[in-house]
């Protein structure tokens, strides 16, 4: 995924729209796929001014992104929440977690900047509300004599307090040295430790959080897949001052969970906005995306990519294959990645267990990918999770779930197992396909998904 093209640097008049609205007002914006609504969700943090607001999000891996964007706008790029995260724990702040012993917790931010924090007590997390249990004779003795662990400490002014997470079920050392959420610390100086990342202990899928503090803007992105109850519990009443909501109705993906953004309006009887534009989609590829949703959607008056010449021949019609295989698909995408030399490639794939599966047999012909994925095991938690995405290397393809690609967008889109018995569900084909900047794969071994019964033949390539 091209962060620098996905991100955008000058709103079209739609977009100004949005921003014209003062931030102090509540607002909702309906945006179809590719107008821009994730990125006006940024730019609406940025009309804070300060750090008070949060984007709360429904993917991690759309938080990956708008971590990029806060970035690009000099904010802080931790003030991007993943909702689970927003409900349980608060602000997650990035960096690669390690430990010197059971009370020192190292974090590097970057090359050059490393933290360090110290065990202060214990701690429970209920929603937006830390108990705190103070036990700070270890880190006062440290701050009077200046030592601790035989190394040379100071004070830190207005020391940030953490607690500890993890995004994977760990070993049970880990979680009888840290806890999950349970354990308090603080921030301190250590003046003369030489830091070592391949010597001090990596803590996987661990990470740092700290309280939520004050929310005077929360902003929702793919507003769609939260309920009515969700807003009510635990949205509107967190927001100190207005709550600004993105979304698009044919994007939701748990029907039993989400609602329509007209919803959203009509019961909280806030003003909406629309977002007019599509940047993403070319004309060959929206002119079938769009007969997937019922009814049908128009990707196609308002289509700005390429400057509105994104048609045919200018951009290739999307390839419809029929294969023998499952296999035979997997090394249909492997043929076409490495005979004209695609990158910036997303394989989309609707169920968990078959990302999985696709990234086993990639990996065992020797094609490295980005990915992510959740899968049952016998762990106690009832989860794993792999996730290798980076959405700066263009050159692996990146490997995910119809709802981990929310909010994504790849130059070359595979959509393997377009077979009509997977019952993919409706709205998320149509995000999967809605994720191409430029091409569109769809691959099938049984019968093709009736998904695509409205398209015309005329708009696509059948092989």
């Amino acid at each position: 995924m091209r962060l620098e093209n996905w991100f955008i640097t000058n709103p079209d008049t739609s977009q100004q729209e949005v921003l014209k609205v003062s931030i102090n007002q509540n607002l909702v914006v309906k945006g179809a796929a590719g107008s821009g609504k994730t990125n006006m969700a940024i730019y609406r943090a940025n009309q804070a001014g300060d750090n008070s607001f949060v984007i709360v999000v429904y993917t991690v891996a759309l938080k990956k992104m708008v971590r990029y964007g806060l970035t690009e706008l000099g904010l802080d790029k931790d003030r991007v929440v993943h909702e689970w995260s927003w409900i349980h724990r608060g602000i997650e702040i990035s960096g690669a977690l390690y430990f010197h012993d059971s009370q020192l917790l190292i974090l590097q931010e970057s090359d050059n900047n490393i933290r360090y924090f110290m065990a202060i007590g214990g701690c429970g997390t209920y929603n937006d509300k830390w108990e705190k249990r103070y036990n700070t004779s270890d880190y006062d003795t440290a701050i009077q004599t200046g030592k601790y662990l035989n190394y040379k400490v100071a004070k830190i002014e207005n020391p940030l307090e953490v607690s500890i997470d993890f995004d994977e079920w760990v070993s049970d050392f880990l979680y009888r040295t840290f806890y999950r959420r349970e354990r308090l610390f603080r921030e301190i100086q250590v003046l003369d430790y030489n830091f070592a990342p391949q010597e001090d202990k990596f803590i996987p899928s661990g990470f740092l959080f700290k309280e939520k503090g004050l929310v005077n803007y929360l902003i929702i992105d793919e507003g769609q897949d939260f309920s009515i109850s969700d807003y009510k519990s635990n949205f509107i009443s967190k927001a100190g001052k207005a709550i600004t909501i993105f979304g698009d109705t044919n994007q939701q993906l748990y029907r039993n969970r989400g609602t329509n953004v007209e919803e959203i309006v009509e019961h909280f009887n806030y003003p909406l906005k629309k977002l007019d534009f599509n940047y993403r989609v070319p004309i060959t590829v929206a002119k079938v995306a769009q007969t997937i949703p019922q009814p049908h959607v128009d990707l196609l008056s308002n289509n700005r990519k390429n400057n509105g010449k994104s048609d045919f021949p200018d951009f290739p019609k999307p390839i419809i294959k029929k294969c023998n295989s499952e296999d035979e698909e997997i090394q249909y995408i492997v043929n076409r990645i490495q005979t004209e030399g695609l990158d910036d490639v997303g394989i989309l794939i609707w169920e968990n267990n078959d990302v999985k599966k696709v990234y086993e047999l990639l990996a065992s012909k020797g094609i490295s990918t980005q990915v992510r994925y959740t899968v049952n095991s016998n762990t106690i938690s009832g989860f794993t999770k792999v996730d290798t995405l980076d959405f700066t290397n263009h050159d692996l393809p990146c490997l995910l779930s119809f709802h981990s690609a929310k909010g994504t967008e790849f130059d070359n889109v595979f959509i393997p197992f377009a077979n009509d018995d997977n019952k993919t569900d409706r709205n998320a084909f149509y995000v999967g396909c809605t994720r191409s900047s430029s091409r569109l794969f769809i691959t099938y071994s049984r019968k093709l998904t009736n998904l695509l019964k409205d398209a015309n033949s005329q708009d696509v390539v059948y092989q």
